[in-house]
């Protein structure tokens, strides 16, 4: 995670308060953007320890589970930011750009927008919705960390159906009210899961009485 901020599960981001506050919709790449769908993290007031990576242009501060995508001899390899190294290469709006410097800072706020396409943009570099969540030590000891993005993002497949089939305005009123029964973003991280199971039947059941 880092600070800024998107459904129901887990990552963070930092520096897009204004944009992620002010639409659903936030830059995912190089004249490319996605709606934001739920909030993994919202919290204004917590004070919480990023990995801050530097390149020669950007600064990146996440959460030291939060996936980044790594140019790798051609091929993009998710990371953890914990185990991003000086001299990895990080995909930029200027094209691959190698991290310089690697440090630890102490933020305030923990936001994590979860995005249709999987990916967001901060401070003009590319960093994945995902980090943390249910699958981690699972996938952790079969050493396929790596996917855990991916695996992530098929796993939400359900909602991003449902955020599609209802429409925007639709579901951003039904979250909004669910949100303010119960707080989503803590409620996914804590069972997320079960929650994903749950949400993914009830949208494919709401895609089956729409066809």
């Amino acid at each position: 995670m880092a600070s800024l901020a998107a459904v129901f599960a887990v990552v963070s981001l930092l520096g897009l308060f204004s944009t992620v506050f002010a639409t659903n919709i936030v830059a995912v790449g190089k004249n490319s953007f996605s709606d934001i769908y739920a909030f993994g993290h919202k919290d204004l007031d917590v004070v919480s320890e990023f990995v801050q990576v530097k390149t020669e242009a950007n600064t990146l501060e996440l959460t030291a589970g939060h996936f980044v995508p790594v140019n790798t001899k051609g091929e993009i390899i998710y990371k953890r930011a914990a185990d991003l190294k000086v001299g990895d290469s990080l995909s930029t709006i200027s094209g691959a750009s190698p991290i310089t410097e690697i440090s630890k800072v102490d933020k305030l706020g923990l936001y994590n927008p979860l995005t249709l396409s999987g990916n967001i943009l901060v401070n003009n570099v590319v960093a994945s919705v995902h980090s943390e969540w249910f699958l981690d030590s699972l996938f952790d000891a079969l050493g396929a960390s790596e996917y855990l993005p991916y695996a992530y993002q098929s796993l939400l497949a359900p909602v991003r159906a449902l955020y599609n089939i209802a429409g925007s305005k639709l579901y951003s009123a039904g979250y909004s009210m669910l949100d303010s029964c119960v707080n989503v973003a803590d409620s996914g991280t804590k069972y997320g899961g079960p929650i994903a199971i749950t949400i993914g039947i009830g949208a494919l059941a709401f895609a089956a009485r729409s066809i």
